[in-house]
C-alpha cells in the first residue's frame, strides 16, 4: 500500500515537472507562462502633411512713416522767386505739391544748400536797421524766412513798397533772409517744425512757378495776413 501511495505521488510530481519545467535550483519555472510575446515593430508610415493655417501667415501692416515729425519740405528757386511747400506721398517721399508763393531774396546775399528751419522762432522780430516782420523762422544764422515788413511790431503798418512795389517780394531784395505774404510764413511757422528742410537753388531748374502777391485792399495790412483783417 505504500509503494502504491508513493507510486501516485512520484506520478504527480512527474507530471508537474514535465508541464512545467524545472530550474536547476530547484525551483519550477514559469517560463511557459511568461513566454516573451513577438514584439510588432511599426513600419515607414507617411507623415501627415500639415495644412496651412491663416494665422501662421502674418498679416501684412500698413507701411510706416519713417519721419512724421516732418511733414513737409521746402523748395525755394531763386530764379523765379518761388518758394514750394511739398508733402509727402504714399511712399513717404515729398512730391505732393501743397502750395506755392512769391518770395523775395537777397540774391547772393541768400546762400544756397539745404537748411533746416530753427526752433528759435519768433512771433515778431526786429531787425537791426529798422522794421518788424510777423512770423521769423531762422533758418541759417541770423537769416529767417518771414512776412512783409512793418513800422513797428503792428500788422496795419505795413510797407507797402517792400510789399509790391520796387522792393517788394519777387525781387531780390533782403539782406539774405526770404520774405513772403503773411500767410506762407505763418504756415512755416506753425505746421513745419524744427528740422524741417529748406532747399534753396540758384534758377529754375524744376521750372516753379507763382503768382504775384494779391494787391493790397485795405490800407496798412498784408490781404493775406486773416487774423488782422477779421479784428478790423
Amino acid at each position: 500500500m505504500k509503494y502504491i501511495k508513493f507510486a501516485a505521488i512520484m506520478i504527480l510530481v512527474l507530471s508537474a515537472a514535465a508541464l512545467y519545467g524545472c530550474r536547476g535550483d530547484g525551483e519550477v519555472a514559469v517560463d511557459i507562462l511568461n513566454t516573451a510575446r513577438p514584439q510588432l515593430t511599426a513600419g515607414p508610415s507617411a507623415v501627415p502633411t500639415k495644412v496651412p493655417d491663416p494665422t501662421d501667415t502674418p498679416a501684412p501692416t500698413d507701411p510706416v512713416d519713417p519721419d512724421p515729425e516732418h511733414p513737409y519740405y521746402l523748395y525755394v528757386e531763386k530764379g523765379s522767386h518761388t518758394l514750394t511747400i511739398y508733402a509727402k506721398d504714399e511712399n513717404f517721399e515729398y512730391t505732393v505739391v501743397v502750395d506755392r508763393y512769391k518770395v523775395a531774396h537777397g540774391g547772393n546775399r541768400t546762400p544756397t544748400g539745404i537748411f533746416t528751419l530753427s526752433g528759435d522762432r519768433e512771433r515778431w522780430h526786429d531787425f537791426p536797421l529798422g522794421g518788424s516782420a510777423q512770423y521769423a523762422t531762422p533758418y541759417w544764422g541770423n537769416l529767417f524766412v518771414h512776412s512783409p515788413m512793418y513800422g513797428a511790431q503792428d500788422p496795419s503798418r505795413i510797407w507797402p513798397s517792400y510789399y509790391s512795389g520796387d522792393k517788394g517780394i519777387g525781387t531780390d531784395s533782403t539782406g539774405g533772409c526770404l520774405r513772403m505774404v503773411t500767410r506762407a510764413a505763418k504756415f512755416i511757422y506753425e505746421h513745419c517744425p524744427e528740422g524741417t528742410k529748406l532747399e534753396i537753388v540758384n534758377g529754375s531748374p524744376k521750372g516753379t512757378q507763382s503768382a504775384d502777391v494779391p494787391p493790397i485792399e485795405k490800407k496798412g495790412y498784408d490781404p493775406t495776413d486773416v487774423d488782422a483783417l477779421k479784428g478790423n
